[in-house]
């Protein structure tokens, strides 16, 4: 597990990645990761993810106390969502919560992402399945995403985000940056119509190769 100077580090840059791919605006968006002693760095409230510096970033407890943090900084209001994902998970040690405007349009339009479209999709994302709509900053959202979280690791929260799930903060970027990209090809799919989907077969057979390559990582640690 990477150190706390490390992971600060790796946060802040995924923050300037989401702020300048236009997946979060403004303060929006948080992202944490669970650290070698079992707290979590996290982002703090009301700042711009795309303009932090390490020292900005907080740690909390496992219950969501704060134990430590610049004066000025707080947690973010979302930390209940994150720390509700390292409770029901404890393979996951990074978690990124952002807004990506086509995934989230496809949420209002109730356009699903599970189906499974696109090859690339299948391998990298697996079907991402829509919790339903919970007030931010609040235990609603955890339980949301409760029977989601266990199979998958990139979940949209409707009429809101979107929630990624890795084992470094990059990956569970990277997640989030392929989410939005196969959303807009979903919605571009949708605009021309009709959409052609794989034949079972060959969903299969991506299915079974995304099997072996996740074993493979695991073998690889």
């Amino acid at each position: 597990m990477a150190s706390e100077e490390a992971l600060r580090l790796a946060i802040v840059q995924v923050g300037r990645r989401l702020y300048q791919r236009g997946l979060i605006a403004a303060g929006d968006g948080n992202i944490s990761a669970r650290l070698p002693d079992g707290t979590i760095v996290i982002t703090p409230a009301g700042m711009c993810k795309g303009e932090l510096e390490p020292e900005d970033l907080v740690v909390i407890d496992p219950e969501g106390v704060l134990l430590r943090a610049a004066p000025g900084r707080r947690q973010s209001s979302e930390q209940l969502l994150h720390l509700h994902v390292y409770r029901c998970r404890s393979d996951v040690l990074a978690c990124v919560h952002a807004h990506p405007p086509t995934a989230v349009a496809l949420t209002l339009a109730g356009i699903s992402m599970a189906e499974p479209l696109l090859p690339e999709a299948v391998l990298s994302l697996g079907p991402v399945p829509t919790a339903p709509y919970a007030r931010t900053g609040t235990a609603e959202m955890g339980a949301a995403v409760d029977d989601l979280i266990g199979d998958h690791n990139a979940v949209l929260l409707s009429h809101h985000g979107a929630l990624t799930l890795g084992r470094t903060p990059l990956e569970a970027y990277y997640l989030m940056e392929q989410l939005e990209h196969c959303a807009r090809i979903i919605h571009a799919a949708a605009l021309l119509g009709p959409i052609r989907r794989l034949p079972p077969e060959r969903i299969e057979e991506l299915r079974t190769l995304r099997q072996t390559l996740a074993a493979t990582r695991e073998e690889k640690g």
